[in-house]
């Protein structure tokens, strides 16, 4: 494990000092550090790309701005669209195409002339912002305050718009409020328990529908959980019958008097998207990037599969019958135990996630051995 943390670690110094040491490249800008900044005077001629704990841009970016940081500041311009990760987000500058943002906390303060998307937790759009596009948003609490020139769509525990929507509304919430400067040209649909909650002075020419959250009952209930196991024993199956034997190594190194897998599995599993994001911002391990997400999502749906004959094996341990030679037992008892740790609310949910972190690293330790020759 120790190989494996050391070699991980010594690709993103290099990948880090690669990067910072490339100012500019095919009308790109490049900067990382703990604090990156823009300042008024400075003028970006492409796209910019920030890596930092801070990234503060009080510039012009002619084209794109892609930043990954703990705090993001915007105050300056960006001519075409904007990709921010952090977790908060301040936007005192304009946009002028789309804005997708994942933050644990945003704000929005300036014109956006194309889409906003936004994931994470709170959303405000203050009354002096606008957006001329749709507003995609998959948040916990948001407040609309300024005019949207689309729709309103997305998932939000809390919504309040009180500003002109030229679209429609068609948003999943716990609870939506149109506030008193709410003018809704079109339609207004919702999925929720509770009532719209709408000020007197807001109007909406379109219709108001509100549709019921889906509660499963008995009967869809017993579905849902029968047919993700029928696709899952069908899965380890094919893999029983195609290659035995790679799947009985799997299994075998998985359920070793060994934390070496649990403990690979988490480091990988914590790991690979930190890479991910880093190769991806950095413009020149871009392609590189969506390799190793497309094998991480492998490893993942492959250890979704090898799960059951994972737990399977580990139980014929814990009931004295030993056998290294994987067995359609194995594969049969394991998908029944998956079954029951899903009926447990809380310590179900737990030991399968827990399985998955041993299973993944399981499969990783053999890739790298593999590997090794």
């Amino acid at each position: 494990m120790t190989r494996i943390h050391q070699s991980l670690f010594f690709v993103f110094i290099l990948t880090l000092a690669f990067i910072s040491s490339l100012p500019a490249y095919a009308n790109t800008v490049v900067r990382t550090g703990q604090s990156v900044s823009l300042t008024e005077d400075q003028f970006v001629e492409g796209d910019l790309y920030a890596i930092g704990s801070t990234v503060n841009i009080s510039g012009a970016i002619s084209e794109d701005l892609i930043v990954a940081a703990g705090q993001v500041v915007l105050n300056g311009s960006v001519t075409d669209n904007a990709f921010l990760v952090a977790l908060k987000t301040d936007i005192h500058g304009t946009v002028g195409d789309d804005l997708r943002i994942i933050s644990g906390d945003t704000t929005i303060a300036e014109p956006i002339m194309g889409d906003l998307l936004v994931i994470g937790g709170s959303l405000r759009i203050l009354s002096t912002a606008s957006v001329s596009g749709d507003v995609l948003l998959f948040v916990t609490d948001a407040t609309i305050e300024g005019s949207v020139g689309g729709d309103v769509l997305g998932t939000a525990m809390t919504l309040r718009i009180d500003a002109p929507v030229v679209g429609d509304i068609d948003v999943r919430v716990d609870q939506l409020v149109l506030g008193d400067r709410a003018v809704v040209t079109g339609s207004v649909r919702y999925t929720s328990e509770l009532l719209l909650t709408q000020s007197l002075n807001a109007t909406v020419s379109g219709n108001i529908v509100r549709s019921d959250p889906v509660l499963l009952g008995s009967t869809p209930t017993i579905k849902a959980a029968v047919i993700p196991l029928l696709v899952l024993l069908f899965s380890v199956l094919t893999w029983y019958l195609v290659s035995k034997k790679t799947l009985t190594v799997v299994v075998n190194r998985a359920v070793s008097k060994s934390v070496r897998p649990f403990i690979l599995g988490l480091v990988v599993m914590f790991l690979v998207p930190i890479a991910f994001v880093l190769l991806f911002v950095s413009m020149i391990g871009t392609l590189v990037s969506f390799v190793l997400l497309l094998g991480y999502a492998l490893l993942i749906v492959l250890s979704l599969i090898a799960m059951s004959a994972v737990l399977g094996q580990f139980l014929l341990y814990i009931f004295d019958r030993p056998n290294q030679q994987l067995t359609l037992l194995s594969v049969i008892v394991g998908t029944v135990g998956i079954a029951f740790f899903m009926l447990l609310p809380i310590i179900g949910q737990v030991a399968l996630l827990i399985l998955l972190v041993i299973t993944f690293g399981s499969i990783t330790d053999v890739v790298i051995k593999t590997a090794r020759g």
